[in-house]
């Protein structure tokens, strides 16, 4: 049996023999509905046979959840600007782009209703919008307000405490601007009249969807009456619910008994069975079935518009490859997209169709590139077998869908190419414009050929051709496509090609231009926007006392160092621990190096720590800045937690700041507890971690990015090699690679190369000894202290194998990764790679201007932080672009680690490697937290 008669034996079972079976599939009308959509209902629509079949009576439901609000705009529609000024309002009141119908939500329907009567499904089209003002939904809803407390806690525990914070099952609508109210305090429940009252918190922050900031409801909701309550009906459509309980009130309201979900709605599904539990009412059968993914593996998504559009799947795919596609179990996640249109399609044919293959067709059309329906089926027809009409209509379809969107970049004629082509296609024009029977291709081609390359050149006539025809160095055989295609689309696809090369090079330039233009819109230097309203800043900063309390911190630091050594010794090496607290005490005894930013305290600043060091983090991103604000509150991430734990039980930091505090909430519950307090972020990472915190942040909170960067040493032919290896051993072993200071690749002239290279393998091997678990103090080098981070590298090392001439050895077991070099010649390509692990990228350069191929590459400037030159360098010194590196970014015969102090700003002009974001600008440059917060903060403000 298949698995839609098993469902409808189970059903036809439980359900009394005179009673009528309701099954449904909902839908968002939120975008263009996409192949999924389709294959939900067609699915449900074989266990609607199969119950008919079974002697039963079956309504078949079709929801459209039209009255949820538009929340973003899908990419893939027109008129974008038209659609802006209804977002947040319900679906069925925002415009149809393409202004051929009364709603948005009408369009999306129309559109789907138009598909599933070309599979002749027979179900009942209804609009939630409807139902509700209508009054159908009353009694279930009122049942909801009845039990409000029960069934908003169950979807509550869904959504985590940042959207806890102004949750409610209930949306108002609001009377005024007709926009649906997702964020409300919910201050009393009348259920005998329906009303509830609420009030918009106007200081209340959220994260807006799309937006790299949080906002405040004051502004997100600016037209709403805020802070004031405000009572409303929750009946006739007065109010929306949120669409976990939306969905269990539709499936009680309608008793339906079977409705499909895709696995991603699996934890939504399980909340509805919940909620009718525990009203006591018969949960439905909920079906899971697996998702459909495009060809990158991602789920099809009707605002990304990837995957299937019903468009194409009407034009690509037949009837019955749909419908045996679907008919097969489909509870696993499948792959379903364009390019599988032929293999679906062949595999739909019966025994009597074998004759035509989608397949073969699909090959065929690939290799002679018609330009025509007509010149398809006479390709078709000549090297396939006989094909009707309709298979040739999918096939060319196919064609046409997979030209329009091959990823294959155009492949460009040199310039002596153009030439040739350019001259076949002017004797051509010029001998068929008399007579075409008159043309011999082969002297033809053989004189331009001749005209252009000498008789030594490599390039070959046929093949440059082909490239022009067909953008490939092969295809159909040219006799046969010029009879087809004849000398005219011949001549018109030479002159095509020599214009698509032209094209391509300038429209690359203009790539390059607006990378350059996007570059400088970036602010350079500290910038202060009138936007910012000044926090009410009470207390001035006693300096005296500052330095007072750092003393008391550098003392503890320096009695309790063997303890201190000793909690985190499962953590890290002794000799990072020592280190961190020497250079925790040069900041603490030196302070007043930064008197000057100590005058007035914010109100809160929030710090995230990073992976390593929580000692000098700690002092750095959390004590100092405690010592200028009144709440600061640090979190170490979640794989340190118990060694941090251990940490402050040898030194409990909160004990010197009392406006010191450390948490070890889960990330969501700690943000949503610190947004309103924070004046100031500061988090170490990467910019895409960042943005994830930064968006729940206001856009007027200073946050401040310490990210990674490439930081390349550069040892010249002039270099102290001594004074150069050792430099290497120190930063790149240091904390075995775990450091943002580490350099990714080791830039050596190659006058310098082999004794650099010798002496540092020399120098490993002395240390062999020194490397292995943190249970031996000596050790300096020890495992990684996030162990799946060498299982990741395992991975890289797979890849980078045939440049690995030292080490390469891993223990994904306990994470320890020995010391490693890796050589690539720098002619062969830098690497931008980030390793945070103890490996030596050696690259040998053979002069300046390919350093300077090094550093102009993207991939380069973006995370730009430090060089180390050792020895001269003329581009270096003299050339390099200061959009890159400024002069105090390069250290001349020294390294970051003997340089870096935490009185003095710290990081470069790439924006992954460190900048702020204020106000909605990105900031560029080094970071310093208590200067940072000084000049953004509290001057001129």
């Amino acid at each position: 049996m298949k698995w839609y008669e098993i469902e409808a034996q189970k059903i036809h079972s439980n359900v009394p023999s005179d009673k009528e079976i309701n099954i449904s599939a909902g839908f968002g009308p939120t975008g263009l509905p996409h192949i999924g959509t389709l294959c939900e209902i067609i699915r449900t629509n074989f266990l609607k046979k199969s119950l008919e079949k079974l002697g039963r009576k079956v309504h078949f439901h079709l929801i459209s959840d039209d009255l949820d609000p538009f929340r973003k705009i899908p990419l893939n529609l027109p008129n974008q600007g038209l659609l802006k000024e209804f977002l947040g309002k319900s679906i069925n009141q925002v415009p149809d782009p393409f202004q051929m119908k009364n709603s948005f939500s009408e369009m999306v329907e129309d559109k789907l209703v138009e598909h599933i009567n070309r599979y002749n499904i027979d179900c009942n089209l209804v609009q939630n919008s409807i139902s509700y003002q209508s009054g159908e939904y009353n009694a279930e809803i009122l049942n909801f307000l009845h039990n409000y407390e029960v069934v908003n806690n169950i979807c509550k525990e869904s959504v985590g405490p940042l959207r806890n914070r102004t949750y409610s099952i209930f949306m108002p609508i609001s009377p005024t601007s007709g926009r649906v109210i997702e964020h409300i305090n919910l201050i009393d429940i009348d259920s005998d009249t329906g009303e509830i009252t609420y009030i918009i918190p106007a200081d209340e922050i959220i994260n807006k969807p799309g937006s790299e900031y949080g906002i405040e409801l004051k502004d997100f909701y600016s037209t709403e009456i805020l802070n004031e309550p405000i009572t409303t009906s929750v009946l006739d459509g007065n109010c929306k619910l949120q669409w976990k309980a939306d969905w269990a009130m539709r499936l009680l309201a309608r008793d339906i008994r079977f409705e499909m979900h895709g696995e991603d709605l699996t934890s939504s599904a399980n909340i509805a069975i919940k909620i009718a539990t525990s009203l006591e009412r018969e949960a439905p059968r909920l079906y899971k079935y697996g998702l459909f993914l495009d060809d990158n593996y991602k789920k099809i998504s009707k605002s990304k518009g990837n995957g299937f559009s019903l468009e194409k799947s009407m034009d690509l795919l037949t009837d019955k490859a749909l419908i045996n596609y679907l008919e097969k179990k489909p509870k696993r996640n499948s792959k379903f997209h364009v390019n599988l249109s032929p293999r679906l399609n062949d595999l739909a044919l019966t025994k009597n169709e074998l004759s035509v293959s989608y397949t073969k067709a699909q090959r065929i059309l690939s290799a002679s590139q018609p330009h025509n329906l007509q010149s398809a089926i006479e390709f078709l027809r000549r090297y396939s077998f006989s094909m009707s009409n309709e298979a040739i209509k999918y096939s060319y379809n196919y064609f046409l869908e997979t030209k329009s969107t091959s990823k294959s970049p155009k492949l460009k004629l040199s310039e002596k190419e153009k030439k040739f082509v350019g001259l076949l296609s002017f004797c051509l024009e010029e001998i068929s414009a008399e007579k075409t029977q008159d043309i011999n291709l082969y002297l033809t081609v053989h004189d331009c050929y001749k005209n252009t390359f000498d008789k030594h050149s490599k390039e070959h006539p046929w093949e440059i051709i082909y490239k022009s025809l067909f953008n490939n160095n092969y295809g159909s055989r040219l006799s046969t496509w010029l009879e087809i295609s004849g000398y005219n689309e011949f001549i018109r696809r030479l002159k095509d090609s020599v214009e698509m090369s032209e094209t391509t090079f300038i429209k690359e330039l203009d790539l390059d231009k607006a990378s350059s233009d996007e570059e400088t819109k970036i602010a350079s230097k500290l910038t202060y926007t009138t936007e910012y309203i000044r926090p009410n800043y009470l207390e001035a900063i006693s300096f005296d006392l500052v330095k007072e309390k750092c003393l008391k911190l550098a003392l503890a630091l320096k009695n309790k160092r063997d303890e201190i050594i000793q909690s985190v010794s499962s953590y890290q090496c002794r000799n990072v621990t020592d280190d961190e607290i020497s250079r925790s005490l040069d900041l603490l005894l030196n302070i007043q190096e930064n008197q000057e930013y100590f005058k007035l305290k914010v109100q809160g600043v929030t710090s995230f720590l990073p992976l390593n060091q929580p000692i000098y983090a700690t002092v750095c991103f959390g004590f100092i800045p405690s010592l200028m604000s009144k709440d600061t509150c640090i979190r170490p991430p979640t794989a340190m937690h118990s060694h941090y734990q251990k940490l402050i039980k040898a030194i409990d930091f909160t004990y010197f700041s009392n406006s010191l505090s450390i948490s070890f909430e889960d990330k969501e519950s700690f943000i949503s507890k610190r947004i309103q307090v924070t004046d100031a972020v500061i988090f170490t990472g990467t910019p895409e971690n960042a943005l994830k915190v930064r968006k729940h942040f206001r856009k007027k909170t200073l946050f401040i990015l310490n990210g990674a960067g490439h930081n390349p040493l550069v040892i010249s032919k002039d270099a102290n090699i001594d004074q150069a290896v050792e430099s290497a051993m120190r930063v790149v072993l240091y904390n075995q690679g775990q450091d943002c200071a580490g350099p990714n690749s080791i830039l050596i002239h190659q006058d310098s190369y082999s004794i650099f290279r010798q002496k540092l393998v020399n120098e490993l091997e002395k240390i062999k000894n020194k490397v292995g678990l943190y249970d031996d103090p000596d050790n300096i080098v020890g495992p990684n202290s996030d162990v799946d981070h060498s299982i990741k590298l395992a991975t890289i090392f797979k890849q980078y194998r045939e440049y690995c001439t030292y080490g390469g050895e891993i223990n994904i077991i306990n994470g320890l990764i020995r010391p490693t070099i890796f050589e690539k010649p720098l002619s062969l390509g830098g690497n931008y790679k980030e390793f945070f692990a103890p490996i030596f990228f050696l690259q040998e350069y053979r002069c300046d201007e390919e350093l300077e191929s090094y550093f102009s590459q993207p991939q380069y400037s973006k995370n730009a932080m430090y060089i180390s030159l050792f020895g001269s360098s003329d581009y270096i010194n003299n050339e390099i672009n200061e959009n890159i590196h400024l002069k105090d970014s390069i250290l001349i015969n020294t390294d970051l680690h003997l340089v870096e102090r935490g009185t003095t700003p710290y990081g470069g002009q790439g924006i992954a490697a460190s900048c702020i974001y204020f106000n909605g600008e990105v900031i560029k440059g080094n970071t310093l937290p208590q200067r940072d917060i000084y000049n953004h903060l509290v001057l001129n403000t």
